[in-house]
């Protein structure tokens, strides 16, 4: 029966255009509209914010949200929020974000987003992610991060006892009864309150990064994760196979799958992928607070009047 309704709702005709040693190849024509495969080898570059390494010196190097957007040039990845998102069981809209009741600062947000897009045979692929990003708990593990190379900026201990040494000392609850106590006045603590007060800001916006470099990461048209690089004329750079269809997906239809995957329905036309994310790597999630402050950085100058516009 769901194929039957498959075929009802998309109907589609598969013709063998290319066999090669990697696979075969078809041309699709669905709802008698000709899909044109479109296959691009795309390279990035390290110096345009395509590329960082996890670990400096571990060769391990990864895709930013901004390589991602790069190669979805040609994926054709539509990125959409759904109306709502689940948080402790109900339906809120979404994203659903808590800010602290005096200062109004960001605590966390709940963030839903989907990416609907072709994979390399033609066939519907929905990315349906959604994120918990919790601010507080970023700040401790950046704290927890400077301990192991900045030694006396910060001690395990429990409420009410400070470190019986020199410092500014404030308290940070983790697992009660145990916490940190952190010395606000060393350099490497005042880092740490730096980035807490951008992920304070930005929590919204860095929620929005990290969901869609993820999903972007997973989505079959591009499906890409660790890369290869090399050095080069531009620098450090790493080519990406991605795979694309020009097609005439209209909003509206975008729209129509989006509600399908919201539906929770099992006969759905497309497949459909979902992840509950709770906790992002240290590092992508450091990745994705310094591209949230460069493009607010950026934004800002782009606002700045030009001193000299309307003078004779």
């Amino acid at each position: 029966m769901a194929e039957q309704r498959k075929d009802e709702l998309a109907p589609e005709k598969r013709q063998l255009a290319l066999a090669a040693d990697f696979g075969e190849v078809y041309t699709v024509v669905r709802e008698g509209q000709l899909m044109e495969p479109v296959r691009g080898r795309i390279t990035l570059f390290q110096a345009l914010g395509h590329l960082y390494e996890m670990k400096k010196g571990s060769a391990d190097w990864r895709i930013t949200a901004m390589g991602y957007r790069y190669l979805n040039k040609v994926a054709s990845v539509s990125l959409v929020s759904p109306q709502s998102v689940i948080v402790d069981g109900a339906e809120v809209p979404n994203p659903h974000i808590e800010r602290n009741k005096r200062t109004k600062a960001i605590e966390s947000v709940n963030l839903r987003r989907m990416g609907i897009g072709f994979s390399p045979i033609g066939a519907i692929v929905v990315i349906d992610k959604t994120l918990f990003y919790n601010v507080y708990t970023y700040f401790i593990q950046s704290v927890q991060a400077k301990m192991a190379r900045a030694a006396g900026c910060a001690e395990y201990g429990i409420a009410g006892k400070a470190p019986d040494k020199p410092g500014s000392w404030a308290w940070y609850a983790t697992e009660p009864p145990l916490g940190i106590w952190i010395d606000y006045q060393n350099d490497a603590i005042l880092d740490c309150l730096q980035e807490h007060t951008q992920r304070q800001r930005f929590g919204d916006r860095m929620a929005t990064t990290i969901l869609d470099r993820n999903i972007l990461k997973d989505h079959p048209a591009i499906a890409a994760a660790q890369v290869h690089v090399k050095a080069g004329e531009g620098g450090i750079k790493a080519t990406v196979v991605v795979y694309g269809y020009r097609n005439t997906q209209t909003p509206r239809n975008i729209s129509e799958i989006m509600k399908q995957a919201e539906a929770q329905t099992e006969a759905k036309d497309f497949e459909h992928r979902e992840e509950m994310i709770v906790e992002v790597a240290p590092e992508d999630e450091k990745q994705a607070l310094e591209e949230t402050a460069v493009e607010d950085a950026v934004a800002g100058a782009e606002k700045i009047p030009d001193e000299g516009a309307g003078k004779p």
